[in-house]
C-alpha cells in the first residue's frame, strides 16, 4: 500500500508538468474539462476513489519500469522524459519552440477527436456499413432515451441525467 502511494505520487509529480506544458493555448480547462478525471473514473461514478487513481498509476508506473524489476530508477524516468522531449523537439535542434508545443498539442487533440469519432460510428452504425442512416441514428436515440427516461414517463428529469451522467449531473440541477 505505501509503494502505491510512493508511486502515485512520482507520477503525479512527473504528470503535471507535462500536461501543463502541453496546455500552451492559455486556457484554464481543470481536472474535470480535459478529460482526466473522466478517464481515471473507472467505474463512471463521479468519484476517483484511491483504488482507481493508483490503478491508473500502476499502468503508468509499467510504463516506466523498462526492464520490469518493480522499481523505477532515476535512468528510466530520465529515459521516458527524455522520449517525450524527443516527441515534441521535431526538427530535433534540442529545444521545444512555441511552435512544436502546439503542434505536438494538436497532434493529439486530432488523435482524440478520430477515437471519438470511431467510437460514435461503431455505436450508431448497426449494421457496420461505415455509414450511420438516419434509422440507425433514430434506433439508437430512442434506446438511450428510453434508459435515461428511468421511471417511464416519457420526461427525462435533472435527477435522471444526474444518474445518467453522474460527472456532469450537477450540471442540470436547480
Amino acid at each position: 500500500m505505501k509503494r502505491k502511494i510512493i508511486i502515485g505520487a512520482l507520477l503525479t509529480v512527473l504528470a503535471v508538468p507535462v500536461i501543463a506544458f502541453a496546455n500552451t493555448d492559455g486556457s484554464d480547462k481543470g481536472m474535470h474539462k480535459g478529460g482526466m478525471f473522466e478517464r481515471m473514473d473507472a467505474n463512471k461514478d463521479g468519484q476517483v476513489t484511491f483504488e482507481e487513481m493508483t490503478e491508473r498509476s500502476g499502468d503508468w508506473f509499467k510504463k516506466l519500469d523498462k526492464d520490469g524489476d518493480g522499481a523505477v530508477t532515476m535512468e528510466e524516468i530520465t529515459i521516458r522524459k527524455k522520449t517525450f522531449f524527443d516527441k515534441m523537439d521535431t526538427d530535433k535542434n534540442g529545444s521545444i519552440s512555441k511552435e512544436e508545443a502546439q503542434a505536438f498539442r494538436d497532434m493529439h487533440r486530432d488523435a482524440k477527436k478520430q477515437k471519438h469519432g470511431d467510437r460514435f460510428l461503431k455505436h450508431f452504425d448497426a449494421n457496420g456499413d461505415g455509414i450511420i442512416s438516419k434509422e440507425e441514428y433514430e434506433t439508437i436515440t430512442i434506446k438511450r432515451f428510453e434508459t435515461a427516461d428511468t421511471n417511464g414517463d416519457g420526461n427525462i428529469s435533472a435527477d435522471e441525467i444526474s444518474n445518467l451522467m453522474p460527472h456532469r449531473g450537477d450540471k442540470h440541477k436547480g
